[in-house]
């Protein structure tokens, strides 16, 4: 059984592993903050998830990512259903994402679990790709 739970300092070596692009000081920060959560089966941890909070108002899903052999059960949304109730407890009202507007599985991704397109922004990346935003409500209002 899968559960998730915001990240403590001890995780950071799973958490390398599964994303080595930080650094040790970037992933102690994030920890501190409460902004990433893991996903863990048994006593393993095999996902993460961080977001960022933009303007000091609007949560950001940064990055999700599922150990290989633990993908396609349902877990990235159990964990974004996790960090909605997190966000909610908060006091936020939605969250927001983002996908290349080359990239069809993302995006679809997110219409999967509930998030609707807010917009694109043009040329992020290369000239030519933009950036699709997505928002999850987090209120019934």
């Amino acid at each position: 059984m899968a559960t998730t739970r915001l990240a403590r300092p001890d995780d950071l070596d799973a958490l390398r592993a599964l994303d080595p692009w930080p650094s040790e000081k970037s992933w102690n920060r994030l920890i501190g903050n409460g902004e990433v959560m893991v996903l863990e089966e048994g006593d393993a941890v095999v996902g993460m998830l961080h977001y960022a909070v933009l303007w000091a108002t609007v949560p950001f899903l940064c990055q999700i990512m599922i150990a290989e052999a633990h993908r396609g059960q349902g877990h990235s949304r159990l964990m974004i259903d996790a960090l909605a109730d997190h966000l909610r407890s908060e006091g936020y009202v939605a969250l927001l994402s983002s996908s290349q507007t080359d990239e069809p599985q993302p995006q679809a991704w997110h219409v999967h679990l509930g998030f609707t397109s807010n917009g694109i922004l043009e040329n992020i990346e290369d000239e030519g790709i933009g950036e699709v935003v997505f928002r999850l409500m987090l209120t019934d209002d």
